[in-house]
């Protein structure tokens, strides 16, 4: 799949989740998917039409038959051919092919539901692997303005050694400093290799093009409003289909009626007897016939399964009121947890900053002590260590925050792309 280079530009959250709705592999089944349940709904609708064939059929007579020409037995040899022409029209079948339509139609809306409830989680972890890729670049950052810093502390440590106001133990303090810094800047690095790769892969992306260059925005713009959670639309689609399907299964207890009318001809020929036929034409007038009536059907007795079949579909009846009393139940609890999440790590955000204005006093303090010669290598390092643990707190404080407030919206009927 070749995509413009100008994509890779600069892709915000919106463009990766449009994207990813119209390329994940997933996403594109459940599209399929759809499409096939539409050819189910207008299969059945084709059960309203009449059906209508043409059948023809030849044989030659051998020894003792009827003369078509006498209607009388004889042992001459005949060639027979006939052709008909035949139509049936459903006229009553206790409403079955009703309901079997309705039943496919609302199935049809239950898979578009369906399609959705996918697009939806597949958007969910497309937000996640975005903001982790943020995440990542971000301690890549942190490490690298890190171990710029260290590496000028470390050469100035160099050079108090030779002027006699530094140890050699503060020099090798800061060799393992920069050393673990080093490490930490190799080890993001791949993070942050593997957060695009997870991203591209849910996204249905190439996983060897072109760099993705992600911009994160604040999008403060009005999103669409679901009237309902897909979640609960498709329940209800379900209930209802299952209600179609039980008044279905009510309608093979009825008579089935129904039209059939046709018209048909034969031609016939001796052979052996020297005594000419009538031509071909005469024959495909004279021999005409026509017929048209009408065929009742009424139900006995088939081995209980009409009443099984009633059974069954009650009982799917009753299976999918409980799913979607279910659904309805589980929407508002994860509707309430997503709500703790959001009030949580905006507490957490606001506490996660604070510590980083601390953590910041003392390390410029801790480092200006170390400058001085009243602070160790080790209080420099523990307290540089204290830093970049606040920083990296304070950023996934941010992003589980932004998370969080995409996810609320989503239960409470924001659509995840907007268009």
């Amino acid at each position: 799949m070749l995509v413009s280079p100008v994509l890779w530009a600069g892709m915000t959250l919106n463009d990766c989740l449009v994207y990813a709705r119209d390329h994940a592999h997933d996403n594109r089944i459940n599209h399929l998917e759809a499409g096939i349940a539409a050819a189910d709904r207008r299969i059945a609708s084709a059960d309203f039409m009449p059906a209508v064939s043409l059948n023809s059929s030849g044989n030659i007579s051998f020894g003792r038959n009827i003369d078509p020409e006498t209607n009388t037995y004889d042992n001459k040899k005949t060639l027979y051919t006939g052709f008909g022409l035949s139509m049936s029209l459903p006229v009553f079948d206790g409403l079955v092919n009703v309901n079997t339509y309705k039943a496919a139609r609302v199935a049809e809306l239950r898979q578009v539901e369906k399609a959705q409830i996918e697009q939806d989680i597949i958007s969910l972890n497309v937000i996640k692997a975005f903001y982790n890729v943020s995440y990542c670049k971000t301690m890549v950052a942190q490490m690298e303005e890190q171990l710029e810093r260290d590496n000028s502390d470390l050469r100035a440590t160099r050079r108090g050694l030779e002027l006699g106001v530094k140890s050699g133990a503060d020099v090798a303090q800061l060799e393992a400093l920069v050393a673990t810094d080093e490490y930490e800047l190799t080890n993001q690095r791949n993070l942050l290799d593997k957060a695009y790769l997870t991203l591209r892969s849910t996204m249905g992306m190439e996983l060897n093009g072109l760099p993705v260059d992600l911009i994160e925005t604040d999008d403060s713009s009005t999103a669409t409003l679901n009237p309902e959670h897909p979640r609960i639309t498709e329940a209800r689609l379900a209930l209802e289909q299952s209600r179609y399907e039980l008044r279905r299964a009510r309608g093979y207890f009825s008579p089935r009626l129904s039209l059939n009318a046709g018209i048909s001809t034969s031609y016939y020929k001796m052979i052996g007897d020297g005594i000419p036929a009538p031509s071909f034409k005469t024959q495909w007038h004279d021999n005409m016939g026509q017929y048209v009536g009408f065929s009742l059907s009424i139900p006995l007795f088939n081995g209980l399964s009409n009443i099984n079949r009633v059974k069954r579909a009650r009982l799917e009846v009753r299976r999918n009121e409980t799913l979607l009393e279910q659904t309805i139940y589980l929407i508002e609890k994860e509707t309430a947890e997503a709500a703790l999440d959001l009030r949580a790590s905006i507490d957490e955000h606001s506490a996660a900053l604070k510590r980083l204005e601390a953590e910041e006093i003392a390390f410029n303090a801790t480092r200006r002590k170390y400058e001085l010669g009243s602070a160790s290598a080790i209080d420099l390092y523990t307290s540089s260590a204290k830093l970049a643990a606040a920083r990296a707190n304070l950023e996934a404080k941010r992003i589980a925050k932004i998370i969080n407030t995409i996810t609320l919206g989503y239960y409470r009927g924001e659509k995840l792309i907007k268009e």
